[in-house]
């Protein structure tokens, strides 16, 4: 009788559950950074843009508030500096057209916002073509989830040289991005283990379905080595599980610098690249 009512003394224990209140100090107010000079086939006009925010109460909802009143500039490698107007209909967007880049100039970002200035360079970096994209269904399953299309591409790696990818998926002109541990080892890739080759079936949004009439893009994005550290050590903190062998909470550092205080570090990444595309609808099955 004695050993049952310490039991059952233990599950009632194990049932209760205790709300914790817990006061999280805010920490201080840092802008966020987020830009990339881009080269692509069919950008006519030469649109760029670089998007500026704050970080902002670790419990508050809704987006990111708007880095408004900067004054924002990029030096194109050869001598000429030009600027990016911060747009009204979209607060904390700053844009330029006309603006062309070109393979193997470097472009310096400058931000001056609230007294102080923060730069970045970055060099622009020629990515391989996507040489086809087109549509598998595979039927639902552990590995890949819901049955449906995926969006398939193959390209060939150039030769003799370091490459580094990153993969957007657009499907009605709206950006997919899953938040899942398998991001580090799928959208962004480096090519020490198939330095030119063909890549043939290779699907970076494994889990993402498309449907049959949807319009989708595949962008294969040339990254630095410093861009690929950067964003897999972003898609490690993002969905890193919280598992005992986990990376442990932090700020990932980007490329901008805060020259007028460098204790008050920006974040993000401001990178050049060029960008290749194929477009293609989703067929009926």
């Amino acid at each position: 009788m004695k050993a049952l009512l310490v039991a059952l003394a233990a599950v009632a224990a194990a049932g209760c559950t205790r709300v914790v209140d817990l006061d999280v100090a805010e920490g201080p107010t840092r802008l966020v950074v987020e830009g990339r000079i881009e080269l692509r086939a069919g950008n006519g006009s030469g649109h760029q843009e670089i998007r500026l925010t704050t970080t902002d109460a670790f419990d508050r909802a809704g987006p990111a508030p708007a880095a408004r009143g900067a004054v924002v500039t990029v030096n194109d490698g050869a001598g000429q500096v030009v600027s990016f107007p911060e747009l009204a209909t979209r607060p904390g967007v700053y844009a330029v057209d006309g603006f062309q880049p070109v393979v193997g100039r470097r472009y310096t970002l400058t931000i001056d916002y609230l007294g102080d200035r923060y730069q970045a360079s970055h060099d622009l970096l020629p990515v391989a073509p996507i040489d086809s994209l087109y549509f598998v269904f595979e039927e639902e399953g552990i590995p890949q989830g819901d049955s449906g299309f995926r969006a398939v591409i193959d390209y060939t790696d150039p030769a003799g040289r370091d490459d580094y990818y990153l993969w957007e998926l657009r499907v009605d002109d709206v950006p997919r991005i899953a938040v899942d541990p398998g991001n580090r080892f799928r959208i962004i890739s480096e090519d020490r283990f198939y330095d030119g080759g063909r890549v043939v079936g290779y699907q970076p949004y494994d889990e993402e379905v498309v449907d049959p009439g949807q319009r989708v893009s595949v962008r294969q994005v040339a990254l630095s080595e410093a861009a690929f550290r950067y964003y897999f050590a972003l898609f490690e903190q993002t969905t890193g599980g919280g598992g005992p062998f986990s990376a442990p909470p932090a700020s990932v550092r980007g490329n901008v610098a805060n020259l007028t205080d460098p204790g008050r570090v920006a974040l993000g990444f401001f990178s050049a690249a060029e960008v290749a595309e194929r477009v293609a609808v989703v067929p009926a099955r």
